[in-house]
C-alpha cells in the first residue's frame, strides 16, 4: 500500500503566516525575547516577489517580515525555510543573495534565520566567507536545524510551532509506512487535546498535520473513524471533513470500482454543491471572500474528484491568485 505524497511546502507556509511568534521563538529563543510581539508584525511579501518575481521553489519557504523590538527599533527579518528531502550545499549562498538584494533595494538591515528540516543531522551549511587578501566580506546567519530537536522536548512543549514538527518528523519516520503513519497521527492528536490546546490551534495544527501526512483512502477512513470515536467533538477537522464523509457514504455502499470511481458515480447533484460550499467556506475563512471568478468556476465544475482535489488546495495555497491558477483549465 503506497503513501500519498506529503505537502510539506504548503503546511510550512501557513505556519510560518499563523504561528510565527512561536517559530521565531523556537528557532532563536534569545531574539523572540527581545520582539515586542503585542505591537503585531507585517508579511512584507509584495517587497520579496519584487526582487525574487520566480523565487517559488518546491520545498523552500521564504518570508520577509517586520517585527518591533522591544527598545522601539523596527527590524526587517528574512526567514528562509528548507524543506528539501535532501541536504542543499548552496544556502549559504542564496542566503547572501537574498540579503544583499533586499539591502541593495531597501538599505535595511536584515536578520538572516535558516530553518532546516532535513533529516540530515550531520548536514550542517555554514558562513559564507568571500575574503581574500585583505579584501571581501564575511557573511553570518543563523541556522537551525530542526533534527536539533528531541521528540521529547518536542512533545513537551506547549508551542504550536514545536507540535508541527513533530508533524515533519512523523511524515519522515513513515514515509514508506501507512500503517505506522496512522498509529503516530492517532497518538499526535490524543497528546495535542491532553495539553489543552485550544479549538483554533487545533484546527490549524491539524491542517499542517493531513498535509504533510496523507493516508491511502481505506486508511483515512480508518483514521477518522478513530478519532471519531476515541475524541468525539473534541477536535474539528476542517480540511478534508467533507471528503471523508463521502468516502465513508461510498464505502458503506460496498461500490466495488474503488473510492474515486465511486465518488464520481455516486454523489448526488446535492453532495456536488456541497462540496462547492465546502470550498467557499475554507477560502472566506482564509481569505476573507470567494472572488466572483473563483465562484464561476465552481459552479462550471462538474467532476467531484476534481472539486474533492480543490477542496484540499484550499486548506494550504498560498494566495487567492494561486488558487485562481489551480483552476484554470489545462491546456490539451
Amino acid at each position: 500500500m503506497s503513501v500519498p505524497a506529503s505537502n510539506f511546502d504548503g503546511a510550512w507556509k501557513e505556519t510560518v503566516e499563523v504561528f510565527l511568534p512561536g517559530l521565531i521563538e523556537l528557532s532563536l529563543p534569545a531574539i523572540s525575547g527581545q520582539i515586542d510581539w503585542t505591537r503585531g508584525y507585517e508579511f512584507l511579501d509584495s517587497e520579496l516577489r519584487s526582487l525574487f518575481p520566480r523565487r517559488g521553489s518546491r520545498r523552500r519557504v521564504d518570508k520577509l517580515v517586520r517585527v518591533f523590538f522591544k527598545d522601539g527599533r523596527s527590524q526587517w527579518i528574512y526567514l528562509h525555510l528548507e524543506i528539501q528531502s535532501q541536504a542543499s550545499e548552496d544556502t549559504p549562498i542564496r542566503m547572501f543573495q537574498y540579503y544583499y538584494r533586499i539591502y541593495d533595494q531597501h538599505r535595511m538591515p536584515i536578520l538572516s534565520l535558516a530553518i532546516l528540516a532535513d533529516p540530515n543531522p550531520h548536514h550542517r551549511p555554514g558562513d559564507l566567507d568571500l575574503r581574500i587578501a585583505g579584501s571581501g566580506c564575511l557573511f553570518q546567519y543563523h541556522v537551525c536545524k530542526l533534527t536539533d530537536f528531541t521528540d521529547e522536548f518536542l512533545e513537551a512543549s506547549p508551542n504550536p510551532a514545536a507540535k508541527v514538527v513533530l508533524a515533519h518528523r512523523i511524515a519522515q519516520r513513515t514515509a514508506k509506512d501507512p500503517a505506522a503513519r496512522m498509529q503516530a497521527k492517532l497518538r499526535w492528536i490524543r497528546e495535542l487535546i491532553r495539553q489543552g490546546f485550544p479549538r483554533g490551534h487545533l484546527e490549524k495544527l491539524f491542517r499542517a498535520l493531513e498535509a504533510m501526512n496523507p493516508l491511502p483512502d481505506k486508511l483515512d477512513v480508518e483514521f477518522i473513524n478513530q478519532v471519531n470515536q476515541s475524541e468525539g467533538t473534541t477536535i474539528m477537522p476542517i480540511i478534508t471533513t467533507f471528503e471523508r464523509r463521502i468516502r465513508r457514504q461510498v464505502l458503506a455502499e460496498g461500490l466495488a470500482q474503488g473510492i474515486s470511481q465511486g465518488i464520481s458515480q455516486g454523489i448526488s447533484q446535492g453532495q456536488l454543491l456541497t462540496l462547492r460550499e465546502a470550498i467557499r467556506d475554507l477560502l472566506e475563512e482564509r481569505f476573507g471572500h470567494t472572488p466572483p471568478g473563483i465562484g464561476e468556476r465552481l459552479e462550471q465544475e462538474k467532476d467531484p474528484v476534481v472539486l474533492r482535489s480543490w477542496h484540499r488546495r484550499t486548506a494550504t495555497i498560498e494566495s487567492l491568485e494561486a488558487f485562481g491558477r489551480i483552476l484554470e483549465p489545462k491546456a490539451s
